[in-house]
C-alpha cells in the first residue's frame, strides 16, 4: 500500500511539474520545440523577403506574396525585372523555380511560433549556370510592422534622398548648379544659378507596405535588420549599387 501511495505521489508530482513547465512556456521563443507550428502558404501573405545575390548586376531582390485564387504567388522584383510564380510551403520550406527548368531555384526555411510569428531560419539560391552565384544575405519582414518610408528623408554617408508626397524619389539632394543667368553690362557675365536640389526626381510605386520600385531606376525596402545592422534600416539599389540608409 505504501508503495502504491508513493507511486501515485510521484506521478502527481510529475504531472504538476509538466503543467508548470508548459505554463512557463514563452510563446515567442523560436528555440522552444513546443512553439514550432506548421507554416502554410497563406501565412506568407503579410510578409516580404529582401535578398541580395552574390554576383552580377541587379543584386537586390524584393519578394512579395499575393493571393491567387486558392493559391499564393511569389512576386520576385529586381530593377526592371519581375517574375510571378505559384508557390507552396512544404515542411516549413518555401521553394520556387524561376523558369521551371531547375536552373534558378530559391529555398527559404521558415519557422512559426505559437503566436503565429514567422522567422527565416536559412536561405539558399542556386544558379546552375553560375556556380559562384548564391545569396549573400536575406531577411524576412512583416508589412504590419514595417517602418514607413513615405514622405521621409533618408541618409547614407553624405548622400541624402527623399520620398516626396507626390510619389517621387528625390535622389542626392544638395546644393548644386541648376542653371545659368546672364548679367548685362556693367557686370557682363554669365553666372551659375545655385540651389539645393536633387540629382534626379523619379516616380516610384509601392510593391507592398515597406517596399518600393521605380522600374529600372530604383528598388528597395525597409527591413528589420541587415547584415551587421540589428535595427530597422532601408536598403535601396540604384545603378547596381546597394545603399543602407537611415531615416532622418
Amino acid at each position: 500500500m505504501k508503495t502504491l501511495k508513493l507511486m501515485l505521489s510521484v506521478l502527481m508530482l510529475l504531472a504538476t511539474f509538466a503543467a508548470c513547465k508548459k505554463g512557463n512556456n514563452d510563446p515567442n521563443d523560436p528555440n522552444d520545440p513546443e512553439n514550432v507550428q506548421k507554416v502554410s502558404k497563406a501565412d506568407l501573405l503579410p510578409y516580404y523577403i529582401v535578398a541580395e545575390r552574390k554576383t552580377g548586376d541587379q543584386k537586390l531582390a524584393v519578394m512579395t506574396f499575393t493571393q491567387d485564387g486558392d493559391g499564393v504567388k511569389v512576386n520576385l522584383h529586381r530593377q526592371g525585372y519581375l517574375r510571378s510564380i505559384a508557390t507552396d510551403v512544404t515542411d516549413n520550406t518555401l521553394t520556387f523555380d524561376l523558369d521551371g527548368t531547375g536552373t534558378y531555384t530559391y529555398r527559404f526555411a521558415l519557422e512559426k511560433n505559437a503566436s503565429g510569428q514567422i522567422t527565416l531560419k536559412s536561405f539558399l539560391y542556386t544558379d546552375k549556370s553560375n556556380a559562384a552565384q548564391g545569396l549573400d544575405f536575406a531577411v524576412l519582414a512583416n508589412t504590419t510592422s514595417a517602418q514607413t518610408y513615405e514622405n521621409a528623408d533618408f541618409k547614407t554617408g553624405n548622400l541624402l534622398f527623399r520620398f516626396t508626397g507626390s510619389k517621387n524619389i528625390d535622389w542626392d539632394i544638395k546644393e548644386r548648379q541648376i542653371g545659368t543667368k546672364y548679367y548685362p553690362p556693367p557686370i557682363n557675365q554669365t553666372l551659375p544659378i545655385m540651389a539645393v536640389a536633387p540629382e534626379v526626381s523619379i516616380p516610384y510605386y509601392a510593391l507592398a507596405t515597406g517596399s518600393f520600385k521605380a522600374n529600372s531606376d530604383f528598388i528597395g525596402a525597409v527591413v528589420p535588420s541587415w547584415k551587421n545592422v540589428n535595427s530597422p534600416i532601408l536598403v535601396v539599389e540604384r545603378n547596381n549599387i546597394i545603399y543602407q540608409a537611415n531615416k532622418q
